[in-house]
């Protein structure tokens, strides 16, 4: 009812509504105390129009007199007596983990709040996705503890396609220098160059870099390790990071290091909040200045945020939570945008030369700081795509209770750095705001050209009201009919008609089937691996981008020509929520058999083209080794 109720609202209705609801809102957003006299205010400014939107709440069947937008119809979940999109694969899969955040300890501190990330990987080249998965902690007392994560190796099963996928825990691959620490987010790069993907962990007071190396350089067969490289790296760190990403900002082919910090919470600074008590809501807090890391190139980084410039933490700044890296504006340059939490996100344009880092930080006028009524949001997931065809990646950002998930229309033309507000024109309005949303991205679920989107939800305090005291949600699945959402969740199988508390994912393709898995955390519950079986006998064509002697490629761009249609795929580093997904791309190409040309722009500006590339399968494209 409460669907319908939205739909039938218009614009003035629903931003009136967003101000009457602040009240119940207010209670994570900041000072409980202001939510009445906003009520008040907003009974003053709006009159009778407040009194129509009570009717329009009290006497919902008027709705049915009102002709909704097709946007919106599309947007209404319908049950599908169909099979599952997907499946269910933990406990085959022999994963068997999960996420602490240590609220059994009753501190309902903020820390609890973040939970954690997964990162795909193939870490030791054998051509599978390998899963990291962060741990978290708990605590002892107040002092705060961290518990071991976990690496899991793909093991070979007979052939692509089986459904069948099986991990072994070899965790004793992961060399940390001490103990573990309460960590959060996991990124994947190859630091050094070598071709091996290296691991950077976030968290409580420390950072860890994890090295990729050989287990005995003189024996391959002894397979990987990684290594703790982090005070060698010049990576310590002592305060709290959320989540990263690697790209090569100055142009010199080694991947740079962006780092999200969070907000100055500690026992020392540990307020009683609420009524009953719960967590405290980030506005209490001030925000810490994020970071950005040059990469020296010979295992080495500098700190350049005071050269980039970064803007400085405070009441009402920075408080990161997801970072994404991606050329936004067409000139071959890895862009900046961080999603923030309940603060202004940040776009920063890349300026920067050899040797220089310069970043113009854009969000305000770019339309990309805030939502459409000029208010920033809690905001915590990020992914970009060409979702209509455009040929540019706009930005979808995953946003707090109260608040629509927000998509921004990429309207950039040349020097001209500019977004349109689209979660409505879009259907992703009809999903309502009474979701907390966090990880996930774009996947093209039957490969029919159009990327979907998946969206994990989960409270982020300990007894919300809105939800009768209940942190779990559904998550939200969304096919995209020609840049146009609809809400197809109920079709996604049984975890999807469940509630969870989610927080990090991870997207790719596990199997190598063509169709894109999720692996999701949740807080205090079990991993979850979900295999992507969309019946659709739709081709594709999947790519995985080399740099030249392995440089880095985020920030380059991929168009595909094909039966007089074009598609367009952007490198991306960062994404989802504290995760890292598979950074190769898939092309979902329907019934068309053959591709016409594969034009690839790299991070340096050179261009490549691909004609002759078999359909349903992986390419190794090399830079300059056609």
């Amino acid at each position: 009812m409460a669907r319908i109720q939205r739909i039938c609202a218009d614009q003035t209705v629903i931003d009136l509504r967003k101000s009457v609801v602040f009240a119940s809102s207010a209670f994570y957003y900041g000072n409980r105390s202001i939510s009445h006299r906003i009520a008040v205010k907003c009974m003053k400014a709006h009159g009778f129009a407040i009194l129509v939107l009570l009717g329009l709440t009290i006497l919902p069947l008027a709705c049915g007199k009102r002709e909704p937008s097709t946007t919106n119809i599309a947007a209404i979940s319908k049950e599908d007596d169909g099979p599952a999109l997907f499946r269910d694969m933990t406990r085959a899969s022999g994963i068997n983990f999960s996420y602490h955040n240590g609220a059994e300890a009753g501190h309902l501190s903020i820390l609890e709040s973040l939970g954690g990330g997964v990162a795909l990987l193939d870490f030791d080249g054998d051509g599978r996705l390998d899963i990291f998965l962060v741990g978290g902690g708990y605590f002892q007392s107040k002092e705060i503890r961290g518990r071991a994560c976990k690496l899991y190796h793909q093991v070979p099963t007979q052939s692509v396609g089986t459904r069948n996928l099986v991990y072994e825990d070899v965790s004793d691959r992961l060399h940390i220098d001490g103990e573990w620490f309460y960590s959060h987010g996991a990124a994947v790069g190859d630091y050094d160059r070598d071709g091996w993907p290296d691991l950077l962990l976030t968290g409580w007071d420390r950072l860890a870099l994890f090295h990729n190396e050989p287990v005995d350089p003189s024996d391959a067969n002894k397979g990987r390790q990684f290594v703790d490289v982090t005070r060698k790296a010049g990576l310590a760190s002592h305060s709290w990071s959320s989540s990263a990403g690697w790209a090569d900002f100055d142009g010199d082919g080694y991947p740079d290091l962006y780092i999200c910090y969070y907000v100055n919470w500690s026992f020392v600074n540990h307020p009683r909040c609420g009524r009953p008590p719960d967590i405290c809501p980030p506005k209490v807090f001030d925000g810490l200045p994020h970071k950005l890391f040059r990469n020296n190139r010979d295992g080495t980084f500098t700190d350049v945020s005071s050269e980039a410039p970064l803007r400085p933490g405070g009441p009402d700044a920075s408080k990161g939570l997801g970072v994404l890296l991606v050329d936004i504006n067409g000139d071959s340059k890895p862009d900046i945008y961080v999603a923030n939490d309940t603060a202004d996100s940040f776009l920063y344009v890349n300026r920067c030369s050899p040797g220089r880092f310069r970043f113009e930080e854009r969000g305000l006028v770019s339309g990309t700081a805030r939502d459409v009524g000029g208010s920033p949001n809690g905001s915590m997931g990020v992914d970009a795509a060409d979702y209509d065809h455009s040929g540019r990646p706009s930005l979808f950002v995953s946003n707090y209770e109260n608040e629509l998930h927000a998509l921004y229309h990429n309207e950039c033309q040349g020097d001209k750095v500019l977004f349109r507000y689209a979660s409505r024109t879009s259907g992703l309005s009809a999903l309502g705001q009474s979701t907390v949303g966090w990880g996930g991205g774009f996947l093209d679920l039957d490969r029919d050209g159009w990327e979907d989107l998946f969206l994990a939800t989960g409270h982020a305090i300990r007894y919300p009201t809105r939800s009768g005291g209940d942190s779990r949600q559904r998550p939200i699945l969304l096919r995209n009919q020609g840049g146009v959402f609809s809400d197809i969740s109920d079709q996604g199988g049984p975890y999807f008609r469940a509630t969870h508390l989610a927080r990090g994912v991870a997207l790719g393709d596990l199997d190598n089937d063509g169709r894109i898995d999720l692996v999701i955390s949740h807080l205090n519950e079990p991993v979850v691996l979900l295999h992507n079986e969309t019946p659709t006998d739709n081709h594709w064509l999947g790519v995985e981008l080399i740099g030249r002697e392995h440089t880095d490629v985020v920030g380059a761009k991929l168009i595909l020509e094909y039966d007089g249609q074009t598609q367009t795929r952007f490198a991306k580093g960062g994404g989802s929520y504290a995760s890292s997904s598979d950074r190769r791309h898939v092309f979902g190409l329907g019934k068309a058999t053959k591709i016409e040309r594969l034009t690839v722009t790299w991070p340096n500006g050179e261009r490549e083209q691909w004609k002759e590339l078999a359909l349903d399968a992986y390419h190794r494209l090399v830079q300059g080794k056609q």
